[in-house]
C-alpha cells in the first residue's frame, strides 16, 4: 500500500524552523542584498576601458577560480565547520569591495576577479550545506526552499539598487553600499551558532 505524503503549508513550516536557522537565513538575505554579482565586475572592467576580449578573459579567470575553490571549500567546511568558512567568504567579499573602490590598473582588477572567485567558491555550496545542517530532518526541504526563496527574491532589488547607485551616483556608491551590508552581515553572523540539528533516532 502506497504511503500518503502530507505537505505542510509554507507559513506553518516557517514557524517550525529553528531560531538559529531563521537568523542565518536573515543574515544571508541581508548579505545577498549587497552582493552585486560578477556582472558589476564586468561593468567595472568596461568602465576602465578594457576591451571585450580582456573582459572575457577576466570573467573566465573568475569562473575557473570559483570552480577550483568549490570542492576544497566543502571539504574544509566538513572539517572546521560551515560558519568559519562562510565568515571567511564574507570577509573576502568585503576585501574585494575595498579593492574595487581603489582599483585603477589591470593588475589590481585581476586580483579583484580572483578574490571574487575565491569568495564565491567559499560560500556557494557551503551556505546550502549550512542550511541543511541547521534544519530538523523533517524540514530540510522546506529550509532549503525558504533559503533559496529569500535569497532569490532579494536578488532583483539587489541588482536594481546596485544599478541605480551606479548610474545615479557612481560605481563607488554601489561598492560602498555592498561594503556596508557585508559588514552588517558579518556583525549579525555573531548570533548564528555553528551547530547541527541532532539526528532523529529510527525505531
Amino acid at each position: 500500500m502506497a504511503q500518503k505524503h502530507h505537505t505542510t503549508p509554507f507559513r506553518v513550516s516557517m514557524k517550525k524552523l529553528p531560531r538559529n536557522l531563521q537568523i542565518f537565513i536573515f543574515v544571508s538575505t541581508i548579505f545577498a542584498l549587497g552582493n552585486f554579482g560578477y556582472a558589476f565586475l564586468i561593468l567595472k572592467a568596461k568602465d576602465m576601458k578594457f576591451s571585450d576580449i580582456n573582459t572575457l578573459i577576466l570573467y573566465v579567470l573568475f569562473y575557473v577560480v570559483y570552480t577550483v575553490c568549490t570542492i576544497p571549500a566543502g571539504v574544509l567546511s566538513d572539517k572546521i565547520g560551515r560558519k568559519p568558512v562562510l565568515v571567511t567568504g564574507y570577509i573576502l567579499f568585503a576585501v574585494t569591495v575595498v579593492c574595487l573602490l581603489f582599483t585603477s590598473q589591470l593588475v589590481m582588477l585581476v586580483v579583484v576577479f580572483i578574490l571574487y572567485g575565491v569568495f564565491f567558491g567559499l560560500i556557494d555550496g557551503v551556505q546550502r550545506a549550512f542550511v541543511v545542517d541547521l534544519a530538523p530532518s523533517d524540514l530540510k526541504g522546506t529550509a532549503l526552499g525558504t533559503f533559496h526563496t529569500a535569497t532569490g527574491l532579494i536578488a532583483l532589488p539587489a541588482g536594481f539598487i546596485a544599478g541605480l547607485l551606479w548610474v545615479t551616483y557612481s560605481p563607488q556608491a554601489t561598492f560602498l553600499f555592498a561594503l556596508v551590508l557585508a559588514i552588517v552581515s558579518l556583525l549579525m553572523f555573531a548570533f548564528v551558532k555553528n551547530t547541527k540539528q541532532p539526528k532523529e533516532s529510527i525505531d
